[in-house]
């Protein structure tokens, strides 16, 4: 077995008993980040796992369509997860035994991952983004948008994030399992990932908090720009964390979630009051709303295991 993935076994946090060993670093978590207020983050959720009976929060995950979250591959891989494939939960705290989940139905990783790979320390192409698709809509908070192709240029150094997830507060207790949230910065990128967060005392995302979001405020909406993957240094949680781009695997993600997809988010069609460049400027409208052009509608998908949540 490789290290990358004993790494994402161990990191799996409360997907196994080898966690709490793999973990033995004060660096092993995400820490800075406070309580998530209720209706803070609609949309970003708990990937819950059943083992023999014991349902758990292993990931976060963020939904994208009323019957689909984006999370990260090594979270829906079944080498690693097990053959049950994980619900969806949408509360803060998942620790009472009671959390209201809803069932996965099929989850996809991106054919191109593989646990058997060894990343590079620091950036990298490692196709760690996934989709779960639920048995059924959720329809109580709205699906957070995606980046349009045209936002990748936002992605720069700098760029304010907020990242969100159920991991660890502290290497000395095993508190996974209720989301925090916190600010940091975007530090460096290539095509496929960005770095997120430089370590302490910088908030940033680590081991417990894979699948979960980086969202931005770009296009005039928060959007989900990365997804939790690893972190940027080996198993040390120094050098902030490492997420999957969203806006690199539009299409992907659109071929698993053909349908639900809003308006205005990934490669859908534009949303009715967004105007359309085109008509800047000229004639006034004729008939109010419609246009903004026809989206190209394409495939997509997205992405982890440990959840991002700010601390540190």
């Amino acid at each position: 077995m490789s290290l990358r993935k004993v790494w994402f076994v161990c990191a799996a946090a409360t997907l196994g008993g080898c966690f709490e060993a793999a973990l033995e670093t004060d660096e092993a978590y995400v820490i800075g980040g406070t309580l998530t207020a209720d209706g803070e983050f609609p949309g970003v959720g708990a990937l819950m796992y059943d083992f023999g009976g014991q349902v758990m929060q292993g990931c976060t995950g963020t939904l994208i369509a009323p019957n689909a979250v984006l999370t990260a591959a090594h979270c829906v891989d079944p080498e690693l997860t097990g053959p049950v494939t994980p619900g969806f939960s949408l509360d803060l705290d998942t620790t009472n035994g009671n959390a209201i989940t809803v069932p996965g139905l099929v989850a996809h990783k991106h054919e191109s991952f593989s646990i058997d790979v060894e990343p590079l320390e620091g950036l990298a192409e490692f196709f760690d983004i996934g989709v779960l698709i639920l048995s059924q809509p959720i329809t109580t908070v709205a699906p957070v948008k995606m980046p349009r192709p045209e936002h990748g240029t936002a992605l720069i150094a700098g760029l304010d994030l907020a990242i969100v997830g159920y991991g660890r507060t502290s290497n000395a207790t095993q508190d996974t399992g209720v989301m925090y949230d916190a600010m940091t910065k975007l530090i460096s990128f290539n095509t496929t990932e960005i770095q997120v967060g430089m370590g302490s005392p910088q908030p940033q995302n680590c081991q417990g908090d894979s699948g979960g979001p980086a969202l931005a405020d770009v296009g005039g909406a928060r959007r989900v720009v990365g997804v939790v993957s690893r972190s940027y240094s080996g198993f040390e949680c120094t050098m902030g964390g490492v997420d999957t781009r969203v806006d690199a695997y539009l299409e992907w993600i659109h071929g698993k979630v053909p349908t639900g997809i809003p308006c205005g988010s990934g490669l859908a069609e534009a949303c009715p009051e967004e105007e359309d460049p085109e008509d800047e400027g000229g004639c006034c409208s004729t008939g109010g709303g419609g246009g903004a052009g026809a989206g190209v509608l394409g495939l997509l998908v997205g992405m982890a295991l440990l959840r991002p949540r700010r601390r540190r």
